[in-house]
């Protein structure tokens, strides 16, 4: 710098006390160039795959949640995160084979079953497998804890929905981004015809609903009478499948979900002894009543007790506190420090429970055998068995904290729910029921029970008939139920 320069520079300061103003650097609002780039290409890559696979989704599921449409739906979502997910995991990692591997197999039992409870629990498996899946693809889930498991489960599904701006972000930027072409024209009546079929999906059928003569006139012309009333719902399920799809994906792809497993094992492990002390001595006289009187004592009933009295009185208590005790342990394990006293308290109530569960299953089955089974009475009993091996696994933990408690629960809860489904209680219990001569809860069963009331005469399931031969008779190539399939001919037999 010249000794003009500092002169002038001198001047400035002495003149207004502060130096003189300089080019700053440009200060950004908003997303840099780089952000806008990225959605770009976000964009480009997801747009068509979630377009196609939102129709495949309303093609297979609408009205249609239990049939061999089902294994083709989860094909369909397999094939769609492969492909948005393609530049991000090139490798399918180990555990999410078996997640797809469980989603499958769990289609392919809702296309065998018509239980709705049965297919409530396949379709709920095939979303959590598939949100387990994806984290297990997107995030280094090595060390992560069943707390953390689950807390990216549910902020996975709530960051999808905080994402329901981003597709409109995302082609606003492709638009004003995108290269003027000589056929950029035709691209844009493209996306606009694209965008246009569920808008005029959905305005067709109100219009439709609302003014007869418009009605007459698209139905004469377009012979869309028989079909208009499922326009609205089937447009509204597309869109859900439009929306929760991209953002699902979209939401992963920011890569917001730390991969860090956080220690909180940070408090005073005496206040957690103290605890589980008083806890422990009440569990050990209880189940030291169970063992003496319960399993030793033939099952004798106290004086003035019913069966059906004793069962219910002790069976939901003894099944909540086995609840509370699996939270129990998981929070003590998780929130309190390593010591060895709490570890041996926390083994105890482990093995207490463990005698709860005996005791709730031995309770439920003397209820079972003098009022026979229903759906949830077989129901509970699966639930125990769950309990139990969940707590088996929360137990080994105790004493190895490393073991994969995450990966192990998901395991179990699959294995236990593909058991249950591909079992079809309502066959056991017609087959049960039916044997000792009780009718009564036929009309509760699904087609699943058809093969177990063979034997039975038309007049004692005339409801039923009448419901598995309505249901049948409406089935076709996209709604065929293996389960329906087979009910209508054994009722074909039993008339």
């Amino acid at each position: 710098m010249d000794n003009q320069s500092k002169e002038i520079i001198q001047n400035e300061i002495s003149r207004n006390g502060m130096y003189p103003p300089y080019p700053q650097p440009p200060v950004y609002y908003g997303e840099t160039e780089e952000q806008k780039q990225r959605r770009v290409d976000i964009f480009k890559l997801m747009a068509l795959p979630t377009v196609i696979y939102a129709v495949l989704y309303t093609f297979c599921l609408y009205k249609n949640s239990h049939s061999i449409m089902t294994p083709v739906f989860v094909l369909a979502t397999l094939w769609y995160c492969k492909t948005v997910l393609a530049k991000e995991q090139q490798k399918m990692k180990p555990f999410s084979i078996f997640c797809i591997a469980g989603m499958f197999l769990l289609a392919v039992s809702a296309a065998c079953t018509g239980s709705a409870p049965l297919v409530f629990m396949d379709l709920a498996g095939i979303f959590l497998l598939l949100v387990c899946m994806l984290l297990f693809q997107c995030c280094h889930t090595k060390n992560w804890t069943i707390a953390k498991g689950f807390s990216a489960i549910v902020t996975a599904i709530c960051g999808a929905i905080g994402c329901i701006g981003d597709p409109f972000s995302d082609f606003s930027c492709f638009q004003k981004k995108r290269e003027r072409k000589k056929d950029s024209r035709a691209g844009y009546i493209f996306w606009g015809i694209l965008v246009s079929i569920p808008v005029l999906l959905v305005v067709v059928a109100l219009l439709y609903c609302a003014d007869a003569v418009f009605a007459d006139l698209v139905s004469s012309v377009f012979e869309l009478e028989p079909a208009v009333n499922g326009f609205v719902p089937a447009s509204l399920m597309f869109l859900y499948a439009l929306f929760a799809s991209y953002c699902g994906i979209r939401y992963l792809k920011k890569g917001t979900i730390s991969s860090e497993s956080k220690d909180y094992r940070k408090l005073e492990p005496v206040i957690a002894n103290t605890v589980l002390a008083l806890v422990s001595f009440v569990y050990l006289l209880f189940s030291a009543i169970q063992i003496l009187y319960l399993f030793w004592g033939n099952m004798q009933l106290p004086d003035g007790y019913t069966y059906a009295e004793y069962a219910r009185e002790g069976f939901f208590q003894l099944l909540f506190v086995c609840m509370i005790n699996v939270g129990l342990v998981l929070f003590f394990m998780g929130c309190f420090r390593e010591d060895r006293l709490k570890k041996i308290l926390l083994t105890v109530i482990s093995l207490c429970t463990y005698i709860m569960l005996a005791s709730s299953a031995l309770r439920m089955c003397m209820y079972i055998k003098n009022y026979n089974l229903t759906f949830l009475r077989i129901f509970v009993l699966w639930m125990l068995g769950l309990i139990g091996i969940l707590l088996a696994g929360i137990t080994f933990q105790i004493y190895k904290n490393r073991f994969p408690l995450f990966k192990y629960t998901i395991v179990a809860v699959t294995v236990f729910v593909l058991g249950f489904t591909f079992s079809h209680p309502d066959y056991w219990i017609a087959k049960y029921n039916t044997a000792r001569q009780d009718y009564s809860y036929i009309g509760h069963l699904s087609a699943d029970a058809a093969p177990a009331l063979d034997g039975c005469t038309a007049e004692e399931m005339e409801p039923y008939i009448n419901r598995v031969n309505e249901h049948a008779g409406e089935m076709t190539l996209r709604t065929f139920n293996i389960s329906y399939a087979i009910a209508e001919k054994v009722m074909d037999n039993i008339q």
